[in-house]
């Protein structure tokens, strides 16, 4: 892979390099076992042209996904850092669309597709809401988000036949009206650090619900992202590095 770097978005950590040609799930699979480090992911870019990347981006476990936000978030960089654009302005095209991205030096916001939020269900005497982000997520108000037993529950809420696909669970506990704690265990991966799409469905809900203002962050493992409404449009905005 030519150009390869290691980057994380808030706390999702991947390989980026220049996109060449499709690559197999054996393929995948094998560069994340000779990365250097554990790695959420394989992004590869695309030039498309002088204002346009489009980002092919794998699971650690070779399984092609919808969205990753933050992933989208490090192609934005890469790109830039990279000059395969001509401006910090730039269109990264990914599998739900077309999405704009602003880089300014370490951190990168985007104008976020919005999500669509679903059904009530209850599992394990939990109340969850589905949330449709391009990619699928099941959210999950506790108490403790730091002692909750993400892996079990995500375990079971994927044996139902409504996820037989798949589910990317969060789970959350709102601090107030500015300030949400969340953990995300996601399909094809497992709990990462953090989750760009988990946190454009959180916080879509809850500002819905009258939960969180216009204003809002969401913190991770990883770090934070924050949220904001304007115009009628959700952007989300985070750190990206080079690890």
């Amino acid at each position: 892979m030519h150009n390869e770097a290691y980057m994380s978005g808030t706390g999702n950590d991947f390989i980026c390099s220049l996109y060449e040609r499709d690559l197999t799930q054996i393929e995948i699979i094998s560069i994340v076992g000779d990365a250097l480090i554990p790695i959420d992911g394989v992004i590869l870019i695309e030039k498309i042209n002088s204002t346009t990347v489009k980002m092919h981006y794998f699971n650690n476990d070779g399984t092609p996904a919808e969205l990753c936000v933050n992933g989208v978030r490090c192609t934005a960089k890469y790109a830039v850092d990279n000059k395969l654009v001509n401006d910090t302005t730039l269109i990264v095209k990914a599998p739900v669309g077309d999405i704009t991205a602003f880089v300014d030096n370490n951190t990168v916001k985007i104008e976020a597709p919005t999500p669509t939020t679903g059904q009530e269900i209850e599992i394990d005497s939990y109340t969850c809401v589905t949330s449709d982000v391009g990619n699928p997520h099941l959210m999950v108000e506790v108490d403790d988000v730091e002692t909750f037993d993400l892996k079990s529950f995500s375990d079971t809420a994927r044996n139902l036949d409504l996820f037989k696909d798949g589910i990317n669970v969060e789970i959350y506990s709102v601090v107030d009206q500015r300030f949400i704690y969340a953990r995300v265990n996601e399909r094809g991966v497992g709990e990462t650090d953090a989750c760009g799409s988990g946190a454009l469905a959180l916080y879509s809900f809850l500002r819905s619900s009258n939960k969180v203002q216009d204003e809002a962050v969401i913190l991770y493992p990883g770090g934070e992202l924050d949220m904001s409404f304007e115009d009628g449009k959700i952007y989300l905005k985070g750190a990206v590095t080079y690890l």
